[in-house]
């Protein structure tokens, strides 16, 4: 594999060491807008650490449609069922903004997890993180208000991508957040009438974060502070 930097953040955390055990299986890949990483009760095949881009995680059931419960972004991965040794889970990743993944093949990471305990530790830690931006993201859709759901997404979003640019467009955007369009276009305009954002075919421009900071709720900040201290980023990691 070429020498480039790291940019996901998980991976970037790891020592030298660390990282060797995974750095001969990884390949980059490119990561088209709908591409499914993790389908629904199928055997996980690879593993994505995402370098570029996000994908949601969805849980629905037969009768209900798909409601995001996790973002997905260069902070982690998609496969946490290979991590945990259950291979496959109810749940379908979906990617929503194209991008770029350092891929691993299951059994290969099931392997280096086996060899290095330091590295199943650091899966671990984001494992848990996750776990909490999956609970307080349930919180915060049954209890808070549409537009502290949106910034809460919008700034979850910004750090997944490290970009102030979204390539989202409404209907995706609520379907992803499980309401209207309608709804998801007037919270926008009232964002952008504040100036915390400008909309464009097919983009959210994020212009000042600290309206969004202010207009989200705690969930936001609860999910920002785990990420915070169970991951630690070291960008002179290479591969």
């Amino acid at each position: 594999m070429q020498l480039t930097p790291v940019q996901n953040r998980l991976l970037a955390s790891m020592s030298a060491e660390t990282f060797s055990y995974l750095r001969p299986h990884l390949q980059r890949v490119a990561l088209k807008s709908g591409e499914i990483l993790q389908e629904r009760n199928r055997p996980l095949q690879h593993v994505h650490f995402i370098e570029r881009g996000i994908a949601s995680l969805f849980a629905r059931t037969s009768r209900d449609g798909p409601v995001e419960v996790a973002i997905i972004g260069r902070l982690g991965l998609v496969g946490i069922p290979v991590v945990l040794g259950t291979m496959r889970s109810p749940n379908r990743c979906r990617m929503q903004v194209p991008g770029e993944a350092l891929r691993i093949a299951s059994p290969d990471l099931r392997h280096a997890i086996e060899q290095c305990p330091e590295l199943r530790q650091q899966l671990l830690n984001y494992v848990q993180a996750l776990l909490v931006q999956n609970s307080q993201s349930v919180l915060c859709n049954v209890r808070h208000e549409l537009r502290q759901r949106l910034c809460r997404w919008l700034l979850l979003a910004c750090e997944r991508l490290d970009d102030s640019i979204i390539p989202l467009t409404h209907e995706l955007l609520s379907m992803t957040l499980g309401v209207r369009r309608a709804g998801v276009t007037m919270a926008l305009a009232r964002l952008e009438e504040k100036g915390a954002l400008r909309r464009s075919r097919g983009t959210i421009e994020i212009l000042d974060r600290g309206i969004l900071e202010q207009g989200t709720c705690e969930c936001y900040r609860i999910i920002a502070a785990e990420y915070r201290r169970l991951t630690v980023a070291a960008p002179s990691t290479r591969c």
